[in-house]
């Protein structure tokens, strides 16, 4: 699976991503889904925490 981020602000970029929506192979997803936006909301509030290494970040 690959993601692409296109800023639609222009109209070739709006007029790529109708080109894409019909392409039977491919799926536009407008807005982040339910768990994204609640990750984002969280660290928009400061809610996160600092690890000082990966094997720190994966101890529960």
């Amino acid at each position: 699976m690959t993601y692409i981020s296109i800023d639609t602000k222009t109209l070739q970029a709006k007029k790529f991503v109708e080109l894409v929506e019909t392409m039977p192979f491919a799926k536009v997803l407008k807005e982040p889904n339910t768990t994204t936006k609640k990750a984002m909301d969280t660290v928009r509030k400061g809610n996160t925490r600092r690890h000082k290494n990966s094997k720190e970040l994966l101890v529960f």
